[in-house]
């Protein structure tokens, strides 16, 4: 019994060790990051750019490889994401990531998706409702009740705004494909305020931000108008998630991590 124990044991530890020496051995870090969501990734002028991109990269550094970043699509949901990029892979191949970034760090869902360990959440985002300075002194209901709300489509501020209230809003309430379109309605004066996350308002908004007032929405718990995200790795990969700790803790205590979202003026958040 104990030369079984033993050799479960010594399984158990190699495969830890096996989880970060083959990245070692890779020579790369292989980050996974969604495309098209400034300011965390996005290509400009066909390079890829945003705080995410540059988050991996920095990790791949403390962690002496070099990295490789993969820009992904998102799924119908994050259980898909988390099942194409970090423990499975896709029907159509590409093969998996070393890490995921931008995942939720929730208890609930991390019991429910238990082939992944979440970890580490470095930022914390929320859901806000932005208008032009000049209409601050109204009440944000008021503003909702009277004019054009601009949100992206299918998401959690669309469902809120809709079916609130009995559907008060749900007239008002114009669709757009991204928030950056959104943004340049509100802009252009063709609604008169835009919910949606603020990392993504403000990037959008970019150095024409302090023209704008920023109100936090008032939503059912069950919404979750405020959510912290981390990174992901596939289960059993624990000496890895311990080495990305290392250098989470480190860029945090550094300021490296916040100096990213200044970079990109976005307001950081510590979860």
């Amino acid at each position: 019994m104990l030369k079984l124990f033993m050799f479960i044991l010594l399984g158990v530890v190699s495969q830890q060790v096996f989880s970060f020496s083959d990245v070692q051995e890779k020579g790369y870090l292989r980050v996974a990051v969604y495309k098209n969501y400034a300011p965390f990734s996005f290509r400009d002028d066909g390079e890829l750019k945003g705080i995410e991109v540059e988050l991996g990269k920095l990790l791949a550094k403390k962690l002496g490889v070099d990295p490789i970043i993969w820009a992904i699509s998102a799924d119908e949901n994050m259980e898909d994401d988390l099942r194409n990029s970090i423990w499975k892979g896709h029907y159509l191949g590409g093969g998996t990531a070393d890490v995921m970034l931008h995942a939720p760090i929730n208890k609930a869902f991390s019991e429910e998706n238990d082939k992944v360990i979440f970890s580490n959440a470095y930022f914390q985002e929320e859901t806000v409702a932005v208008r032009h300075n000049a209409h601050s002194g109204k009440p944000l209901m008021k503003v909702f009740a009277d004019h054009k709300i601009g949100v992206e489509l299918d998401t959690l501020p669309d469902f809120y705004l809709v079916g609130t209230m009995g559907g008060r809003f749900r007239s008002n309430v114009t669709h757009y494909l991204t928030v950056e379109e959104a943004i340049q309605a509100l802009k252009d004066g063709d609604v008169k305020s835009v919910v949606a996350p603020r990392s993504q308002i403000e990037s959008a908004l970019g150095a024409n931000s302090s023209e704008f007032v920023f109100s936090p929405v008032s939503m059912p718990a069950s919404y979750q108008a405020t959510w912290s995200v981390g990174l992901a790795v596939k289960q059993g990969r624990d000496a890895l998630v311990d080495k990305l700790t290392v250098a989470m803790n480190e860029l945090k205590q550094s300021g490296e991590l916040s100096a990213l979202f200044k970079k990109y003026n976005t307001s950081y958040i510590s979860p």
